[in-house]
């Protein structure tokens, strides 16, 4: 399976999960519990990028679009949409869904947990909760990364300070 995320290109291959998710918690962990996040294909990934940054255009450039490969007999589980409360994609994301993540996470059930993304509505699009923890781990591959994220077309109206 094919997994992607954006980060700085220094912590591509850092699979510790002690992160900006892991000090302030986010929609599937609570702070102080180590996660990563990945999308499902590269452009979930780049538009849940969209939520963290004031333009697209203005990703740091010290970060990178990763590609990963997670191997296929990896241990993995799946939350549809109707299984979620109704405030799942709430933000800020509520206490419900950050506890459903950390009991999930503290299970050590699985190395990957997917999960509808809120930044495609109607659960059209996937992103993977991932457990640095579990012992599928070693089954998450670093392949490559990609310096131009967004093609320089894409929001060409945004203004960009120089």
């Amino acid at each position: 399976m094919r997994l992607f995320r954006i980060a700085p290109e220094k912590f591509l291959e850092n699979y510790t999960g002690l992160g900006g998710s892991f000090e302030d918690g986010a929609r599937w962990n609570l702070p102080q519990t180590p996660v990563m996040y990945f999308g499902l294909t590269a452009s979930v990934a780049m538009l849940e990028m969209t939520n963290y940054t004031a333009s697209p255009r203005k990703v740091p450039p010290s970060y990178r679009l990763g590609l990963y490969e997670l191997d296929d007999d990896a241990a993995i589980s799946e939350l549809i949409e109707s299984d979620l409360p109704e405030d799942w994609s709430a933000f800020p994301y509520p206490e419900s869904t950050q506890e459903i993540g950390n009991q999930w996470l503290q299970s050590l059930e699985g190395v990957g947990l997917i999960v509808p993304s809120c930044a495609v509505s109607g659960g059209l699009e996937h992103i993977m909760v991932v457990n640095p923890r579990h012992q599928d781990i070693k089954k998450l591959r670093f392949k490559h990364s990609f310096k131009d994220i967004f093609n320089p077309r894409a929001f060409s109206g945004v203004y960009l300070e120089e």
